[in-house]
């Protein structure tokens, strides 16, 4: 190798990265969100089964959901992201299942309501006070100095 400096950190980068068997692939930008973040694949010769046990399951969950580059996108993001590199039986639902025990998730998932009431159309007042609306609360209980007239 000729590097004009030996001290450079990409001859430092190249050095620590030789011992890993990684290997680099083109994405769209659009298809590629974390682009800052060096993902490497893991190749099939250090996959000797197709059989992942639960410790290796874990890790791929933290890297694709917990940790700061998985974000904890969701169920759908984070079950298509390890999908793209990883497969085995029943690996949606065991996603699913993960997801749903995550404590961040759960502590910070936004609840829309799923039922939105029925926009209507209404007319527009031609004089001032032509209409007036009333929300209607329900039964207030009567305080003190008060008297009930209904």
């Amino acid at each position: 190798m000729n590097v004009k400096d030996p001290g450079s950190r990409l001859l430092w980068w190249r050095i620590q990265l030789a011992e890993y068997d990684y290997a680099f692939t083109y994405r769209l930008g659009s298809h590629n969100p974390n682009a800052d973040a060096l993902r490497y694949v893991v190749s099939k010769e250090d996959d000797r089964s197709d059989e992942f046990d639960e410790g290796r399951k874990r890790q791929i969950f933290y890297e694709f959901h917990d940790c700061p580059v998985g974000g904890h996108r969701g169920t759908n993001k984070t079950y298509r992201a390890i999908k793209s590199q990883y497969t085995w039986p029943n690996m949606r639902r065991e996603v699913e299942e993960y997801v749903k025990q995550c404590r961040s998730c759960q502590v910070n998932k936004m609840l829309t309501p799923k039922h939105k009431g029925p926009m209507e159309i209404t007319t527009t007042a031609e004089h001032p006070f032509d209409k007036c609306y009333l929300d209607i609360v329900g039964l207030l209980p009567v305080t003190q100095g008060t008297t009930n007239t209904s």
